[in-house]
């Protein structure tokens, strides 16, 4: 099942579960280890990274080359997601925001760490509201910062992290408002004059959007908010009500105007999957994880649909 139309998501525990291959003693008077992080420290080291200092490059890269070719579309895409990573990072970096993708990057190192330490789980520091006395609690930060390859400058931002308490969740939870959600625009249109006039509305209305946001550039009062989730919410209403063809057509305009967006192919691949043409469903489900080899959904759905499973190694 795709992911179904959020535009928020909660942030969950940073938790990651590891055997290692061998009891080790506990100490007497505890019959658990479980290793902690300070998710603050993990967040500044990775976006101090290489890395992300390269994504970022390609990033005002990508915008410079939208400006000079007229692109409007993927200027004002880009102009929303800036905002939004900034966002992220502020919550992660300077509050308790879960940075379960970013340690999920380290793969098989986590594991390496906890067998080294003892430790049976690892788990952010700011997920555990409550322990028992037979539970150690190890804090393994610098092991897993080291992971990152730190900057000399990263180790001291993070340094200068310590000696603060994280800021309240509340602080970063406002978000810039947006305009009214697109699909509730088109919906009208199709259910009275069907799925093409809709998309010819949507077409329309994008249109518009990218002008008057070429005029509004400095406001960003758009009227209508075409991110990725408008599209991906009204195509699963339609898969709900049964009109799967409807939220197929949907999902394919989804994918043709966010065509890096992993969650807009695995939505595709649903709605095939729900419509009965396997062999489209799974092709969109291997572009999905394509783009995302950690997008367990489309894995799983592939296991469903074929006799040979994507190997572990495709990850």
């Amino acid at each position: 099942m795709g992911k179904r139309a959020v535009t928020f998501l909660v942030a969950v525990a940073t938790a990651v579960f590891v055997s290692t291959g061998h009891a080790q003693e506990q100490s007497a008077s505890h019959s658990l280890r479980v290793g902690t992080f300070d998710s603050r420290a993990v967040a500044i080291v990775y976006y101090q990274s290489e890395e992300q200092r390269q994504f970022r490059q390609d990033l005002s890269k990508e915008y410079s080359d939208a400006e000079a070719s007229g692109d409007g579309w993927r200027i004002m895409q880009l102009d929303a997601f800036f905002p939004a990573l900034q966002h992220r990072m502020h919550q992660q970096g300077f509050s308790t925001g879960s940075v379960r993708e970013i340690v999920a990057k380290l793969g098989a190192e986590l594991p390496r760490v906890a067998e080294e330490e003892g430790v049976s789980l690892i788990v952010s520091k700011w997920e555990l509201p409550y322990w028992s006395e037979a539970v150690e609690l190890v804090d393994l930060t610098p092991q897993i910062v080291a992971l990152i390859d730190p900057s000399d400058r990263a180790l001291m931002l993070v340094d200068q992290m310590k000696a603060s308490p994280p800021a309240p969740m509340e602080q970063f939870l406002a978000q810039e408002e947006g305009g009214r959600p697109v699909g509730e625009a088109i919906r009208p249109v199709i259910d009275e004059q069907g799925v093409e006039a809709g998309i010819v509305h949507y077409r329309e209305l994008q249109d518009a959007a990218v002008e008057r946001h070429r005029e509004l550039e400095e406001s960003r009062s758009e009227e209508y908010d075409f991110a990725e989730a408008q599209l991906n919410e009204l195509g699963y209403r339609y898969l709900g009500e049964g009109a799967t063809e409807i939220a197929i057509q949907i999902f394919t305009l989804n994918v043709e105007c966010y065509p890096d967006a992993y969650n807009a192919y695995d939505s595709l691949g649903e709605g095939y999957m729900e419509a009965g043409q396997t062999d489209l469903a799974i092709e969109n489900y291997e572009r999905s994880l394509e783009l995302n080899p950690d997008n367990d959904n489309a894995r799983q759905m592939l296991e469903r649909l074929t006799d040979d499973p994507p190997a572990e190694g495709a990850r």
